[in-house]
């Protein structure tokens, strides 16, 4: 039951047929005269929408009545919506009978054809009243446009919990039952309808405190200061609405080459994407410190281009949003990429011109006649040479031509129908003048020699001022290669590097990249060093038919097999010899 005060409300009659008087607090009187029958003056009270008054009454000796039906002209008491009650003078208190109205109010009239305040007063006066009213239905919950219970889709981080009820007392909201708050307005004044503030109620909460996933149940409840005795509980409502809630991390990775030629075209860095149970809403890519590009979906396949040192940069969002409407981001992930033009390393013991066909020939050509300055009889003295000829010895090329079959194809009518038919057709093409070079060679024990190379790109364009390294291994089969020799090549793309003396090797020539350039590796090519054999003494130097002889010798070469080498003793005399014996796997030094 609420209990308010009366919200009171003077009758607005015309001045000449309104009682004449005042009002102070509670009261209605009646002044002046000539008052014409119907005239009145009365206090009503209207109650709020949705709420009905069951019942009034004064408190305790709380009501003041004279001349009111009582021979003094004057009628009046309390009225309602459907009925009324009368007063009569020396009425202490007043008790309504049940109501169920929307209004309750008090009055004087004026029943006779003229009424005078002045000559024959009438008062009714209440000093207290106490208004017994009913609430036909408990607090309505509405979430507030931009709060949590408004939110559509995904939603992430801090919300705002708000709603709007009227005249609760009491407020409570949450979340996948984790309480947000509990605010209490417990019912303090009774002297107005709405007990309670009627305040928004507005709280900032991190969804964090739950577990993501869909229509996680925010429950937002209220109750108001009206009592129902029936249920023995007060009034009260609720409103339940889903919520989607996503606040797991974001992350992203970059897979892809990390070097790659110029010659393979486009490359292509992926970008992979993870989420919560929102799912991924984007990738956004920069390459380079360019202007970033976005890419629907969870995965992307990023283009980079051109020759030189790149920088792949992507960060991911999801589909949550926070109540700026700022989605949830991963860190930014980076990756490098070298495109690089190839490299193409030779290496050789000669240089020969191949596809050119130059010979050394000699001819005659003329010289045309100068002036020259010679002393004659200590002067300076300028003298014209005559032109004359000479024979001088000069090289001359001319490129090299090759024949080769090529398919073109024709367009002719058959039948009324234009038919394309290839026909194949011999053409001259000439050869570009290129670097060959013999891929072994041999050198004698104990000598050192050169070894010549070329470093350039595949369409031939020569690289230079760069470092080759020239490595080395003994021709074992166990492919250990050290280096050798550290060079640069030249302007036109060649280099030379010396190698010291020593047993058979297999060279390779490896040159290690720049920063547009591909690293490479020539082919191998084979030093050939033949072992030295060398007699240390014979013993003795005279010796019996029959006797023997011991000879001691060396054997040189570097490397020995593991089973050892094969070595073979010839004498002679002069220019005959007989091979005299064989010594199988000798080994060590001698």
């Amino acid at each position: 039951m609420l209990r308010p005060p009366p919200h009171l409300t003077r009758a607005s009659a015309p001045p000449s047929t309104a009682p004449s008087g005042s009002a102070n607090g509670m009261e209605v009187f009646g002044n002046g005269s000539g008052v014409p029958a119907g005239g009145r003056a009365y206090w009503q009270i209207n109650a709020p929408s949705g709420v009905a008054i069951l019942g009034a009454h004064t408190e305790g000796s709380g009501m003041i009545t004279y001349g009111i039906n009582s021979n003094m002209g004057w009628g009046g008491g309390f009225y309602w919506h459907g009925g009324g009650a009368q007063v009569h003078q020396g009425e202490i208190g007043y008790s309504s009978p049940p109501l169920f109205s929307t209004y309750f109010g008090w009055q004087i009239v004026c029943g006779w054809s003229t009424c005078s305040g002045n000559a024959k007063p009438g008062e009714l006066s209440i000093l207290g009243l106490e208004i017994e009213a009913a609430e036909g239905a408990g607090p309505s919950v509405s979430p507030a446009p931009g709060s949590l219970g408004s939110a559509t889709g995904w939603v992430r981080s801090w919300w705002p919990v708000a709603d709007g009820p009227t005249g609760a007392c009491q407020l409570t909201a949450s979340l996948g039952g984790v309480s947000v708050s509990q605010p209490v307005n417990e019912p303090s004044n009774q002297t107005a309808w709405h007990q309670c503030p009627a305040a928004l109620f507005a709280q900032s909460f991190n969804t964090a405190s739950v577990s993501s996933g869909p229509s996680v149940p925010l429950v937002m409840w209220a109750r108001d200061a009206a009592y129902d005795y029936t249920a023995h509980a007060y009034l009260s409502g609720s409103v339940t609405r889903p919520i989607n809630i996503d606040n797991d991390p974001v992350s992203i990775t970059l897979s892809g080459p990390a070097d790659a030629p110029s010659t393979n075209g486009v490359q292509y860095v992926t970008a992979a994407a993870t989420a919560g149970p929102s799912g991924v809403q984007s990738i956004l890519c920069t390459v380079d410190g360019s202007p970033a590009q976005f890419y629907s979906g969870a995965s992307a396949q990023v283009p980079v281009s051109g020759v030189g040192q790149h920088s792949v940069r992507c960060a991911t969002e999801n589909n949550a949003v926070d109540p700026s409407g700022a989605h949830g981001w991963s860190t930014w992930a980076s990756r490098s990429l070298s495109i690089r033009q190839p490299t193409v390393s030779g290496i050789g013991f000669s240089k020969l011109v191949d596809a050119m066909l130059c010979r050394r020939v000699r001819e005659r050509v003329k010289v045309r006649g100068r002036w020259v300055t010679v002393h004659r009889r200590h002067r300076l003295v300028p003298v014209r040479r005559p032109g004359h000829t000479k024979v001088v010895t000069v090289t001359r090329c001319h490129p090299r031509i090759a024949r080769r079959t090529i398919t073109v194809w024709s367009v002719v009518r058959r039948h009324g129908k234009r038919v394309r038919i290839a026909h194949q057709k011999t053409i001259r093409v000439v050869l570009m003048p290129h670097y060959t070079t013999r891929s072994a060679k041999r050198v004698p024990h104990g000598k050192a020699t050169r070894i010549n190379g070329w470093l350039g790109t595949l369409n031939g364009t020569a690289i230079s001022g760069q470092t080759v390294r020239v490595l080395t291994a003994p021709d074992n089969g166990q492919g250990k290669f050290s280096q050798a020799a550290v060079t640069t090549t030249r302007s036109n793309g060649t280099w030379t590097a010396k190698l010291p003396a020593g047993p058979s090797r297999l060279i390779e020539a490896v040159y290690g990249g720049a920063a547009t350039l591909e690293p490479s590796m020539s082919g191998q090519v084979h030093l050939v060093v033949p072992a030295k054999v060398e007699l240390l003494s014979v013993s003795p130097t005279r010796v019996a038919w029959g006797g023997t002889v011991r000879i001691v010798g060396k054997l040189d070469g570097g490397y020995l097999p593991p089973g050892g080498a094969l070595v073979r003793l010839r004498l002679g005399q002069g220019s005959g010899f007989t091979t005299y014996g064989v010594q199988e796997h000798v080994t060590g030094s001698r």
